[in-house]
């Protein structure tokens, strides 16, 4: 998709809502006729989380993340035609100029192709990618395709065989592509042969060469969760929308009701500045930004970004259940009502119909780009009624749970896990010390909580959250039950280490054991109730803290309460923890690959 740069103004929110949504049938069931009767629809949740068109722009395909199924939707009669079982959990889709798919299943770490005739389609193909795959980019002649992994930090580069009528469809990985972060979104830079990668959690952009298969430079941006990159029509500006924290302010009202604190943001970028090195102030130069929110009314995380050929732009708001619409360089950003949790927008190549997926409630919406008119919600069909477990995910992505819509849980700790940036709460009971976003994977197993262990209930986390660092109101006893239940259900962070380091694992497991790590770092979570004096200080004189549990250490960047050890190489030769300890390089190899293997 493509974008275009916009200078940065006041949003503006439409009362009309906007929303389309589509049904899904079992893919047993014929395609219906004109005149025939809605079919009935299997009760399960579906999780829609990705949209894609197919090229003559007469299908729109929706990827199911619960359901690993695929609704095929006809844009004209928005009516939803068929349900495809396909695989476990879906979680993009891309488009082959043939007409064939490719799906990327995300619980079976595989990606498939998919045969299609109109709305029918069939997998015809698979084959096992890098761990955590959670997007799909074609090459523009469908001969080849990229797959971002972002458990695993790595690009896999497959090959496609056999055209659509042919017996020999394959995939196949050619290469594979290790980064220095997760990644997540992914753009193609036509005609050189340099691929953009976005950090999935952090702002990190990477260059990649894909003839030579090597990353050329990293740029950081003053962002995280980068939920969107695209390019302008002309080819010259990289679109990104995203969210940006600031480490200086604080999680006081003030803070909070100005946007100061943390912002929603849809970016743009000189593309030349983006495929040459430099520092950050080189890629921000001459750029320039809109911003999505205001005081009164926040615009709590973009989700994802679709653009037309007219550079009309449409930013899904996961948090406040909106869709962002910008239609020229003077227009106002139009805010739109849609389903809950918008997770995926697609644009008709008019510019004049805007698709939005509902995650939380397994819809589609719909919208009339010029008049910002909802034309129709459609349900992909019935769904079961939501678990505890469920309404907590949905809280979780909430919004309007803070001040004004400015932020939810999901804002700062991404898909359960962490930004990886310093912030000024009340945590750790005192502001002038910005600490790092804990990730919540596996929390329900590493209390107590906060960097000082000062809460020791998971549930009095959760209303201190939302009362003080999101400022929000007193939530109720129903809704700390379930998000409690949500981050209780959140399993560790998956670790993803080398096949070839299993003797340094092992070597890493007898240095850890020897160098005593689990006087703190202790039990099957590898952490411990107590606080503890490593010889860390921070601005405002805290030196005890309670230690982060090494589970899923692998996926995360920058360690101590600050982050002040950029790798955990450092952490040992660098910093001499604990307490100024003496380490060789090749003790500290050999504990690092054990570490990532937690």
């Amino acid at each position: 998709m493509r974008n275009v740069c916009f200078p940065s103004l006041r949003p503006r929110r439409d009362t009309i809502g906007l929303a389309l949504g589509f049904v899904g049938i079992l893919c047993c069931v014929p395609v219906l006729g004109a005149e025939e009767s809605e079919p009935s629809l299997a009760t399960r949740a579906r999780g829609p989380v990705a949209l894609r068109f197919s090229p003559d722009g007469t299908w729109l395909f929706a990827a199911n993340s619960r359901s690993g199924t695929l609704s095929v939707i006809d844009p004209v009669s928005q009516r939803v035609v068929a349900e495809l079982e396909v695989g476990r959990g879906l979680a993009d889709l891309g488009s082959l100029p043939d007409g064939r798919l490719l799906a990327v299943d995300r619980e079976a770490d595989s990606l498939l192709l998919l045969d299609r005739q109109g709305p029918e389609a069939r997998v015809v193909a698979k084959c096992q990618v890098a761990a955590d795959p959670v997007q799909v980019l074609a090459a523009p002649d469908g001969a080849a395709c990229v797959v971002a992994s972002t458990a695993s930090r790595r690009l896999s580069f497959v090959d496609i065989g056999g055209p659509q009528t042919s017996q020999a469809a394959s995939l196949a990985v050619s290469r594979t592509v290790d980064l220095p972060f997760s990644p997540r979104h992914l753009v193609v830079v036509p005609p050189s042969s340099k691929l953009v990668v976005a950090d999935a959690y952090g702002g990190k952009l990477a260059v990649v060469d894909v003839k030579r298969g090597k990353v050329e430079h990293t740029h950081t941006l003053p962002a995280h969760n980068i939920r969107g990159l695209t390019l302008s029509p002309d080819g010259r500006t990289l679109v990104v929308a995203h969210l940006a924290l600031r480490k200086q302010m604080q999680t006081d009202f003030e803070g909070v009701h100005w946007g100061r604190l943390l912002g929603s943001h849809l970016q743009s970028l000189r593309l030349d500045a983006v495929l040459a090195p430099g520092s950050t102030d080189d890629l921000m130069r001459d750029g320039c930004r809109i911003d999505m929110g205001f005081a009164t009314q926040g615009a709590g995380d973009p989700s994802s970004l679709g653009s037309a050929p007219n550079g009309s732009v449409a930013i899904a708001l996961g948090g406040v259940d909106e869709v962002a619409l910008c239609r020229s360089p003077s227009a106002f950003v139009h805010r739109v009502g849609v389903g809950r949790g918008p997770s995926a927008v697609a644009v008709s190549a008019d510019g004049k119909t805007v698709f939005v997926a509902g995650k939380l409630d397994d819809s589609i919406s719909v919208v009339e780009a010029e008049t910002y008119r909802r034309l129709k919600v459609i349900a992909l069909g019935p769904r079961p009624e939501s678990t505890l477990v469920e309404r907590g995910e949905s809280l979780f992505h909430d919004a309007t749970l803070s001040h004004d819509g400015w932020m939810s849980c999901q804002s700062c700790h991404t898909d359960g896990h962490t930004s990886g940036l310093l912030v000024d709460t009340l945590g750790d009971d005192s502001y002038g010390a910005p600490k790092k976003v804990p990730s919540l994977l596996g929390v329900g197993r590493t209390g107590p909580w906060a960097w000082n262990g000062s809460i020791d209930r998971l549930e009095h986390q959760v209303r201190k959250s939302i009362t003080i660092t999101m400022q929000g109101r007193i939530p109720t006893t129903d809704q700390v039950e379930a998000l409690t239940a949500y981050l209780e259900s959140l399993a560790p962070p998956r670790a993803v280490s080398p096949s070839n380091q299993h003797q340094a694992e092992g070597r890493g497991q007898a240095v850890f054991a020897t160098r005593k790590c689990g006087q703190c770092h202790g039990g099957p979570e590898f952490t411990t109730s107590k606080l503890y004096d490593v010889g860390l200080v921070d601005e405002v004189g805290n030196h005890r803290f309670n230690p982060p549990s090494l589970r899923g250490v692998s996926q995360r960047d920058g360690f101590f309460h600050d982050g002040r050890a950029g790798t955990l190489e450092a952490v040992f030769l660098k910093h001499g923890h604990p307490r100024e300890s003496e380490w060789t390089e090749t003790e500290v190899a050999d504990l690092v690959a054990f570490l990532k293997s937690l």
